[in-house]
């Protein structure tokens, strides 16, 4: 039995060298043969080495291509009734079910279809990042043996684990590379609306409004001719974005108010959160905090998932902050600390450095430069050079006002440096 795809993805993932795993059971370059599946190790070797990995040899699943076909059939079933439906309950469900019931095949294309699959269920209900390095790193090793439709799987969740890391650039790249052979890929219309939806995200994310609105309404089409409503909403949310970040702030209302209709008329009231916290950043872009204020207050009295209220709160403090309201900048930092604290989720560490930050700038004390500057350093390692240019400035101005000109200096110039990348300009005259 071909075994040595399970055995090597095994011994990957519990970072266990060849020569640990083989001890007393067989030589490091026989396992090196088995692990390649160049040779079918006896049914003692694999029961000892599955047993050494915590793998059940019971699990073992001969090559049976009925059985093969009924689990990819229900995986794929599965995957697409996730991805539709988009409910963290549903897919924490599905995807304990498919670790806990999965055989171990032989079959090595249908294993990699499986961890392809449960990768992306288990980004979309957050498991560590470290914990998804590994794992997207163990199957990269593999890509070589990946068919046209699991290279398609990689490279969507390599991408969408680079934008979870910060990373958007590096995950448009990969997003272009399938956008490239999109039409002669085997998939089916639900899959490419899916990708028309996450690609405008990345687009937004990225400042390229009018690619992610034609995306978006690519993604419309289909959800809307299929009545799946809450993802109807949903464009209309990115589209309402990606308008408010090119200025058209009465497009971006629009789109917003087609979203609140939609969530009245099909009792989306889950949804009234999101919607009531663009509006909110709709009216701070146009100057009117007081507005803006009223409507996250709203989003987070309609928000159910806790980590999703750290963004409002965030936008909350920063219109506290342009009003220059101190101690309501320092109470709503304080409860998005003790908010963070409470989630304990290492994803969403940058909303620890913008309530330190923005709590110390308004204290009695002023602002730390050792807050300052541990949260320039982490927006550095993520690369997110809105925030580095944010801070730097908010340093030099620091400086400035405590007459240190010279660290005023260095900071303002590299504050100008970041923001030159944020707009993707490389010289002052392109402003």
């Amino acid at each position: 039995m071909k075994i040595g795809h399970l055995i090597r993805a095994e011994r990957i993932r519990q970072d266990m060298k060849q020569v640990v795993l083989a001890k007393g059971i067989c030589t490091p370059s026989y396992l090196s043969k088995i692990e390649r599946n160049q040779i079918e190790p006896s049914d003692d070797i694999t029961v000892l080495l599955m047993e050494r990995l915590g793998m059940d040899p019971g699990k073992l699943q001969e090559n049976d291509e009925e059985t093969e076909i009924e689990f990819e059939k229900m995986l794929l079933e599965t995957y697409r009734d996730v991805l539709t439906t988009r409910d963290s309950n549903f897919t924490r469900e599905k995807l304990e079910y498919l670790e806990q019931n999965a055989p171990l095949f032989e079959n090595d294309s249908l294993h990699f279809t499986y961890s392809l699959i449960t990768f992306r269920l288990n980004m979309m209900v957050r498991i560590d990042s470290e914990k998804l390095k590994q794992e997207i790193n163990i199957l990269e090793e593999s890509i070589d043996n990946f068919d046209v439709y699991q290279l398609y799987l990689f490279h969507l969740n390599k991408g969408l684990f680079c934008y979870n890391t910060g990373n958007v650039k590096m995950a448009i790249q990969y997003y272009e590379l399938i956008l490239q052979k999109l039409e002669s890929l085997p998939l089916g219309e639900w899959e490419k609306a899916e990708f028309n939806y996450i690609i405008a995200v990345f687009y937004a994310s990225d400042g390229h409004t009018f690619n992610s609105i034609d995306h978006a309404r690519r993604a419309l089409i289909f959800f809307r001719e299929h009545l799946m409503m809450s993802r109807v909403l949903e464009c209309y949310i990115l589209i309402g974005i990606s308008y408010k970040r090119s200025d058209k702030f009465q497009d971006a209302l629009e789109a917003y108010s087609k979203a609140m209709q939609i969530s009245e008329e099909f009792n989306l009231q889950s949804e009234k959160g999101i919607i009531y916290h663009n509006i909110g950043t709709l009216n701070g872009a146009m100057g009117n905090s007081t507005e803006a204020i009223q409507y996250y207050e709203k989003s987070i009295d309609h928000k159910i998932d806790s980590s999703e209220k750290l963004i409002t709160i965030q936008c909350l403090i920063e219109e506290y902050s342009k009003m220059n309201e101190k101690n309501l900048v320092t109470e709503w930092a304080n409860k998005g600390l003790a908010l963070y604290h409470q989630i304990q989720d290492e994803n969403q560490v940058s909303y620890f450095h913008h309530f330190g930050l923005y709590k110390s700038l308004h204290s009695k004390e002023g602002l730390s430069v050792e807050i300052a500057e541990a949260a320039i350093q982490h927006f550095k390692e993520i690369q997110d050079f809105r925030y580095i240019h944010k801070y730097c400035i908010a340093l030099a101005e620091w400086y400035y006002y405590n007459r240190k000109y010279k660290l005023a200096s260095i900071y303002y110039r590299d504050g100008n440096r970041y923001g030159y990348i944020y707009r993707k300009m490389e010289k002052w005259e392109d402003l």
